[in-house]
């Protein structure tokens, strides 16, 4: 007889889990097709399983996004980065984490 073939696992709180996720927010991002959605759709529900890099990474990247192109149609695209970008930093507020803010943004307050 054959080997079973053991099921997957995946485990939301596992850096390299995270790190898939971010690569598909950073393919994602800027975007002017279903694949934004997609993985917004994908990812929110994963927020409060996710470890803090994770979600680290997800906060600066989508802040960045708004300096180096733009999150796609801003009628369409842009809305559900915002409403996906509060979740990850509502998430990290409530962990007691520092919030991301861009050195662009740091530079235009002084």
């Amino acid at each position: 007889m054959g080997e079973q073939k053991k099921t997957p696992t995946i485990n939301p709180a596992d850096d390299e889990f995270g790190a898939v996720l971010n690569c598909a927010v950073r393919y994602a991002i800027g975007r002017r097709t279903y694949m934004p959605g997609l993985v917004i759709d994908f990812i929110t529900p994963l927020i409060p399983h996710l470890n803090s890099k994770t979600l680290w990474c997800l906060d600066q990247d989508i802040t960045e996004a708004r300096w180096e192109g733009g999150y796609g149609d801003p009628k369409i695209d842009e809305p559900g980065w915002m409403q996906f970008h509060e979740a990850v930093r509502a998430e990290r507020h409530r962990r007691g984490d520092k919030l991301y803010v861009s050195w662009r943004d740091r530079d235009a307050a002084t």
